[in-house]
């Protein structure tokens, strides 16, 4: 019984021994790998795609009057005074598609229906610095609320009239007592007359 038990001993041994000495064997045959090497047993490793990064689109609301519509060109110009810190207290138009969600008074209209000086509300995303709406929500009077631009009025000038002149009067010169200004020219022409002679 004892021999029994120590071949049995004997052939387990062998049986956990040889395939451990295999295993060792192989791996040794084997040129070893480094860690900056190939994976997956000297295949080559296909790299990764690469991926293209979509344009973020982030969600902006902007609430002002209407500068401007475009209806065939789909888009609204708006003065926002309130919404998202990158469109507030700015200029902005936004894009508005035909899917888009808009309201005027309440009721469902079309972009032309949009009147310039309404007050408007507007939902949407911006991508790139391109604004497109998701609803538009507008409240207006029955009639347009326009405001037209002032003209300036042109106004005749008055015509200036010439202001009448003043004609100098003539002066008399001083004479000397008892004589008359007659009497002084002959006297002037008498002196004049016997220097000449």
């Amino acid at each position: 019984m004892r021999l029994r038990r120590t071949a049995v001993a004997a052939l387990l041994a062998a049986g956990i021994v040889v395939p451990a000495v295999t295993t060792a064997a192989v791996a040794y045959a084997h040129p070893a790998t480094s860690a900056a090497g190939q994976k997956g047993g000297g295949h080559k490793a296909t790299p990764k795609p690469t991926r293209t990064n979509k344009p973020v689109r982030t969600p902006f609301s902007a609430t002002g009057t209407v500068t401007a519509v475009d209806a065939a060109g789909g888009s609204v110009t708006l003065l926002a005074k309130g919404g998202t810190k990158d469109v507030r207290k700015q200029t902005v138009t936004v894009a508005v598609p035909t899917n888009a969600d808009i309201k005027v008074n309440r009721k469902h209209r079309k972009l032309a229906a949009i009147a310039v000086g309404a007050h408007v509300t507007v939902k949407g995303t911006s991508s790139a610095g391109v604004y497109t709406a998701g609803w538009v929500n507008v409240s207006q009077g029955k009639k347009p609320v326009v405001k037209p631009a002032p003209t300036p009025s042109v106004e005749p000038t008055p015509s200036v009239e010439p202001t009448p002149s003043v004609e100098p009067t003539p002066s008399v010169e001083p004479t000397t007592p008892g004589t008359t200004p007659e009497d002084d020219l002959q006297d002037s022409d008498d002196e004049t007359s016997g220097e000449l002679s």
